[in-house]
């Protein structure tokens, strides 16, 4: 049996990704983003809370891991490069799998892969004299790759972007964290209530440096990746522990943990349905975040509907669930 707990914050999470995804560009970014910045953070927070780092087959643990996610990214990838097979011919399949731009989502694959690889050598770490030093890594990083290029008005080169956007650097931190609490490395309480202040602090804080950015990247203002956002996550994140150690796994809102249950499909086919409908006339007098709630209703749907038909053995092949 699932846990309930792990399922509705992963319903949390998929409502603030596909509401990232349709929150108006300008100062929306500023202002809304902050509060759902916790997505992929989340997600990825989980799979490092639900993983061992004592494994006695880790190629057992590979196999099972990469297989899950593998097959439905190369069937997504085809899906998704379509377009781009009909302009520029089959070479552009082979680009976008190879690199992750079928479609801006498809990163957290590559993500996620990295962090299922690193993981040996992650328990290894957060259990030596120097687990401590690993908390700088995505900081220093995303200082070097996106503070210095920004506020330094440096151009960085084309190979050097498309590493940064597939490499699990920045998103280090939460996956790490995940690890550390879910194996019992660091095995402490925390007062939900000071993390809850802290939470709020950190959201302003979050807004401050959002509209700075805003005056000098405005697409960029509201990344995930910002210090200030990692920050903003990280507490969340821990208020997602304190909630996991101390809830029963008893049923509380049915809803969501069926929709955390289709998460990855969702995760995977609502960009589809997102670019069928934003050319629409309709679709673009919708105010947000009712956007939103339609996105998130029809990929749902899609992802029940299709894993009911095709059974769940199917349905989990192609990431429905």
């Amino acid at each position: 049996m699932k846990d309930r707990n792990i399922q509705t914050f992963r319903a949390l999470a998929i409502i603030a990704v596909v509401m990232i995804h349709t929150t108006p560009s300008g100062q929306w970014q500023v202002f809304c983003k902050p509060f759902i910045n916790f997505a992929v953070a989340t997600f990825i927070f989980l799979s490092g809370y639900l993983t061992k780092t004592d494994n006695d087959n880790w190629l057992k643990f590979y196999t099972r891991r990469l297989t899950r996610v593998l097959v439905p990214y190369i069937i997504w990838t085809a899906i998704y490069s379509i377009p781009d097979i009909q302009s520029s011919g089959p070479s552009s399949l082979v680009k976008n799998l190879l690199c992750a731009n079928a479609t801006t989502t498809l990163y957290y694959i590559f993500v996620y892969i990295q962090f299922v690889l690193l993981t040996p050598l992650l328990g290894k770490l957060a259990k030596s004299p120097y687990r401590h030093l690993a908390w700088l890594i995505a900081p220093l990083s995303v200082i070097l790759f996106k503070y210095i290029p920004v506020y330094g008005d440096i151009q960085l080169g084309k190979h050097i972007e498309l590493f940064w956007n597939d490499v699990c650097l920045g998103w280090f931190t939460f996956y790490y964290l995940g690890l550390i609490l879910g194996n019992k490395i660091i095995d402490r309480q925390f007062n939900i209530r000071n993390l809850a202040a802290l939470y709020c602090a950190s959201l302003l804080l979050q807004m401050a440096e959002g509209y700075l950015w805003f005056t000098v990247d405005p697409a960029g203002c509201g990344s995930q990746l910002k210090l200030t956002s990692i920050l903003s996550s990280t507490i969340f994140l821990l208020i997602i522990y304190c909630a996991l150690i101390n809830w029963s796994n008893e049923s509380k809102c049915r809803l969501l943990y069926t929709i955390g249950d289709y998460s990855f499909g969702i995760y995977l086919v609502h960009m589809m349905f997102l670019k069928g409908l934003q050319p629409l006339e309709f679709y673009s007098a919708i105010p947000y975040p009712i956007t939103s709630v339609i996105i998130l209703a029809i990929s749902f749907v899609f992802c029940y509907v299709c894993t009911e038909l095709i059974g769940k053995r199917v349905g989990r092949w192609l990431g429905f669930i």
